[in-house]
């Protein structure tokens, strides 16, 4: 009964402390950097007459793909964290439960070694 008890205590508390910790994974912002390159209606007609390739300069595409990865990777990471945590509570929950089906199998066994026990000096009489 007592062992029935402990075990409900620790996963209620183990639930409420992944529903606490899950809403603090979500709660991060969403911080987008400034633009990089300037619109049309704000560049100076030096900048048009300068040339139109440097839209096309390998460093800005890349410098340009490497943030919209960023903020692709940036975007997912709650999830990665609501993921884990859940993962990291569900191994400790089959841990505290191991730990429980040890603790009773060391009981029965007692038991049933210390009845074999009783009943060889009964026999022994």
């Amino acid at each position: 009964m007592k062992t029935k008890l402990l075990s409900l205590v620790i996963l209620t508390a183990l639930a409420a402390g992944g529903l606490l910790i899950c809403p603090l994974a979500f709660a991060q912002t969403e911080v987008s950097p400034p633009p990089t390159s300037p619109t049309p209606a704000q560049t100076t007609p030096t900048q048009q007459m300068q040339g139109t390739d440097s839209n096309s300069d390998p460093m800005k595409q890349m410098a340009e793909m490497c943030m919209r990865m960023m903020n692709s990777e940036k975007a997912a990471m709650p999830y990665i964290i609501g993921i884990s945590v859940l993962f990291g509570l569900l191994l400790f929950v089959a841990l505290a439960l191991l730990i429980v089906l040890e603790v009773q199998w060391i009981k029965y066994w007692s038991r049933l070694l210390k009845a074999e026990k009783h009943n060889a000096q009964i026999e022994g009489r």
